[in-house]
């Protein structure tokens, strides 16, 4: 670090440090890891079912519905990073992060609700309404969802608790992940005798969508109380926000200078693209190529929550033998290989046939694999975030986990929009057929199969070459993130920032 060029902070510049890790209580991790319920389940939600409701059930435009879905990424382009900035300096009785998770919780579930909930038929009408109620969801989610990383940097300064608190966020945004096929699948979207894959029954939609509403508002609620005594112990601002745009290009401009921060998001903006088609690409490929059927689906769907889940429960195990930059390439690169690996073997003669027993056993085992190995991109560039805000106090004084964390919730969402967008102009590209008349395989044109299954599979796997590559620059390791933490509290110790605002035990 000694080629660094730091700077002492200003007045304006000054916070409390970050609490230490023998500050933090079980009850606090358990509360903060529920929060992530919800983000899980909006995700899910929206990148495996969005598509496949307003395209395949409802008939709107594959073009239409990319459009719309890009429209909505670019307002996430500007609300992520503007809820970043805002959350850093907000000043209030509650803090920086638990005004906005209050305020999020029921207005968001309304919206995913009305979202799936279309009051009409026309493709104009239908476009119009996901634009507006797929912003507002996501919105939404900005709102509560980056507060709620940001929340998850300041609950501790050490390098390996800040990997428990991620895994564990991790592996609870999964559970919200399996509620979501769970009573997808097994309830809501059963087989019946008039719909046999009862993904395609639009009438199961709002239901479906109302119950995970509720869940969500349980899920924000239960975090942010469980949450809130930790207030007086965290991160505060000297200097209220006056101009939030201004403040945001200035923040941005500070993020971006940071080179560890950089290349990490460069890498996530670029694996967004394909990682988003796979997951929005399932639900055609497991309906219409692999012809599983409802009760099937969710086998191969939870399987790659619960492998994900595994590998969350292993992370902090790995963790002091892995550097975070290699836990990211080896998760990527397994991620390529497990996921387009059955569309590579069925197309080889080595893949069981579809609408099989044995082809619902074998994609089961390959999303398995998949789950098991990016978990640790998932752990490690959460835990990541929290290193680089350290290091870009130590550069400049100033505390970003908004502004890192509002980034990183704009690529978390940009995997399912980037994704839907390219893969609805995809659909129209192949000229996919949609609306009430497809009901399974068979009123599938054979070369549309195919060109599904060569996006759905091969191409996927292009896309991870340059963010592996991007992943390969990131220098912050162990000993220099100790070195960091060294230098900061030798600073705090020497009266350069105030020193923290202790509460006691809870």
């Amino acid at each position: 670090m000694a080629a660094t060029r730091t700077r002492r902070p200003s007045r304006e510049d000054k916070s409390t440090p970050v609490p230490s890790t023998r500050d933090l209580t079980a009850h606090a991790k358990f509360a903060y890891w529920v929060g992530q319920v919800a983000e899980g389940q909006k995700g899910a939600i929206f990148a495996l079912f969005l598509l496949f409701y307003y395209n395949q059930v409802l008939g709107l435009s594959g073009s239409l519905c990319g459009l719309a879905l890009l429209i909505a990424m670019a307002v996430d382009a500007i609300t992520d990073p503007l809820m970043g900035s805002i959350t850093d300096r907000w000043r209030s009785r509650w803090g920086r992060r638990h005004p906005f998770m209050y305020a999020a919780a029921v207005p968001m579930a309304i919206a995913v609700y009305f979202t799936f909930d279309p009051w009409v038929d026309s493709q104009a009408g239908l476009f119009v309404w996901l634009l507006v109620f797929g912003i507002a969801a996501r919105m939404l989610m900005t709102l509560y969802s980056v507060p709620h990383m940001a929340l998850g940097a300041e609950m501790t300064n050490d390098y390996q608790e800040r990997t428990v608190v991620v895994a564990g966020r991790s592996l609870f945004g999964y559970l919200g992940q399996f509620l979501v096929y769970f009573f997808g699948f097994a309830v809501f979207f059963a087989s019946s005798a008039e719909f046999e894959n009862g993904q395609l029954n639009s009438a199961a939609y709002p239901p479906f969508a109302l119950l995970m509403g509720a869940i969500m508002i349980v899920s924000i609620i239960y975090s942010a109380a469980g949450t809130h005594h930790l207030i007086p112990r965290l991160q505060r601002p000297e200097k209220p926000q006056a101009h939030p745009v201004r403040q945001l290009l200035l923040d941005t401009g500070e993020a971006l200078r940071n080179p560890s921060f950089r290349w990490i998001a460069v890498g996530f903006i670029v694996v967004a693209g394909p990682v988003g088609t796979g997951m929005a690409f399932a639900l055609y490929m497991n309906t219409f190529f692999w012809e599983v059927p409802p009760e099937g689906m969710t086998y191969i769907l939870l399987a790659t929550p619960v492998g994900t889940a595994i590998g969350y429960l292993f992370a902090p195990l790995l963790a002091p033998h892995l550097e975070k930059r290699q836990s990211l390439i080896l998760g990527a690169l397994g991620w390529a290989v497990f996921a387009v690996a059955p569309v590579c073997l069925h197309y080889a003669g080595f893949f069981p046939a579809p609408g099989t027993t044995g082809v619902v056993v074998g994609l089961s085992v390959f999303a398995f694999l998949a789950g098991l190995v990016v978990s640790q991109v998932g752990v490690a560039v959460g835990s990541i975030l929290g290193d680089v805000s350290d290091e870009q106090e130590l550069v400049n004084g100033k505390r970003q986990e908004g502004v890192f964390y509002g980034a990183y919730a704009f690529v978390n969402k940009a995997t399912g929009g980037i994704g839907s967008a390219f893969s609805g102009f995809i659909l129209d590209l192949i000229d996919w057929p949609r609306g009430e008349h497809v009901q399974s395989a068979a009123d599938i044109p054979p070369d549309a199969l195919f060109a599904l299954a060569m996006v759905a599979g091969p191409g996927l796997a292009l896309g991870f070459i340059p963010a592996v590559w991007c992943f390969m620059h990131y220098r912050l390791d162990r000993e220099k993130h100790r070195a960091i933490v060294a230098e900061l509290d030798a600073r705090r110790a020497a009266g350069d920032t105030p020193l923290p605002v202790t509460a006691g035990p809870t």
